[in-house]
């Protein structure tokens, strides 16, 4: 009978696992429609009204990528991805960031952008930084 029920709990495991959200296959996903998008000439956004406002648009795509990337690392059945989750994110989606930017300079109509890798990062940054202050502020209720 004990025998039955374990092997009842086991199954049960392996099913909650497989419904597990595939946020590596997201951020993967995800980086492939960046990519499509950086290849379009003369792609340009909606008109916010203000001066850089491209620049947000940078940072609110990769803020995106941020999240993904932790999600994905943090969700990995790696132990050293899992417990560098924060800084990894941040070095995978700035690393990213930069060869973007290098990819667009090959595209007709587009340019490669200091300023545009620096929104890249920022909302990489910011993103890791609210995560990085979540967990130090469940550890300090916790401890």
């Amino acid at each position: 009978m004990e025998n039955k029920l374990s092997d009842k709990s086991s199954i049960e495991e392996k099913t909650v696992s497989k419904k597990k959200v595939p946020y590596a296959w997201l951020a993967l996903a995800y980086a492939v429609l960046i990519l499509i998008f950086s290849s379009i000439p003369d792609l340009s956004p909606p008109q916010l009204g203000f001066e850089y406002q491209d620049k947000l648009y940078h940072l609110m795509e990769y803020g995106v990528f941020s999240v993904l990337l932790f999600f994905a690392l943090l969700n990995s059945k790696k132990d050293f991805l899992r417990k560098n989750v924060l800084f990894i994110s941040l070095l995978i989606g700035a690393s990213f960031g930069i060869l973007d930017e290098l990819h667009q300079k090959f595209i007709p109509g587009r340019q490669a952008d200091v300023l545009d890798f620096t929104a890249d990062f920022v909302g990489v940054a910011l993103i890791q930084l609210c995560f990085w202050i979540y967990h130090r502020k469940r550890l300090v209720k916790s401890g």
